[in-house]
């Protein structure tokens, strides 16, 4: 489990004992971080607008190498053989390839509307069909195909300003939303959008989250802070 803080450090964590098990120094504060493959990780660096690969050797993370990218990158996922990033403000998603060519392409321009305004996170399903973009400045989360082609908009007041998101089965993403302090669940399939996590549960102005599907565990954290929470949760889809 990977997570980052304000000492632009990325750490691996001991999902089991909670502890901090290796770090790897970063140019600035990383803003998101996914698993490739080989034991490679790719991290989003806005403020150098470059996304920064690292390695993982059993317990141990090393820099590898870095590749500039078309703006101020804060989103990413991986698909098939290729990465799905997004950019800060209105820029838009790009599918690229490892070494940083632009596959496909999907901004307001082409859109030929305002569908984007602050696309930070992204998930791609459990099949690898749709990719879905959370925008905390349209208050929507964003269906798109594998060619970046925009499918559905989903709206709810339970979505004011949806951060992290994480595809946990086929017909359930988990939202997390920083105004609300909370955590919901979107059905991708009718568009429902019901609570799972709040105040109650100690959420918190939430802004990432991770799942685990071995463990059905849920790990939420928050912006420049050097903590995880932890849920079990129960995947009902």
């Amino acid at each position: 489990m990977s997570h980052w803080t304000a000492a632009g450090t990325l750490s691996l964590v001991d999902s089991v004992n909670g502890g901090n098990v290796s770090s790897v120094c970063l140019p600035s504060v990383p803003e998101g971080v996914c698993l490739l493959h080989d034991g490679l990780a790719a991290v989003t660096q806005r403020v150098e607008q470059q996304i920064q690969f690292i390695r993982v050797d059993g317990d141990t993370l090393s820099l590898d190498k870095s590749i500039k990218v078309n703006g101020p990158v804060i989103g990413i996922s991986a698909c098939d053989s290729h990465l799905v990033v997004t950019y800060d403000r209105s820029v838009g998603v790009e599918t690229i390839t490892l070494d940083g060519r632009v596959i496909d392409k999907m901004d307001n321009k082409k859109a030929g509307k305002q569908v984007f305004q602050w696309p930070y996170y992204i998930a791609i399903s459990s099949s690898g069909d749709d990719i879905f973009v959370s925008d905390s400045g349209t208050r929507t989360v964003i269906q798109m195909d594998r060619t970046l082609r925009i499918t559905r908009t989903f709206t709810s007041p339970m979505l004011k300003e949806p951060q992290g998101i994480v595809s946990v089965g086929t017909d359930q993403l988990l939202v997390a939303d920083k105004e609300c302090n909370s955590i919901v669940d979107l059905n991708p399939t009718n568009g429902n959008v019901t609570p799972l996590l709040g105040q109650a549960n100690g959420i918190h102005q939430p802004r990432a989250v991770a799942w685990c599907p071995d463990s059905k565990k849920l790990y939420v954290g928050r912006r420049l802070q050097s903590t995880l929470s932890v849920f079990k949760v129960r995947n009902e889809h």
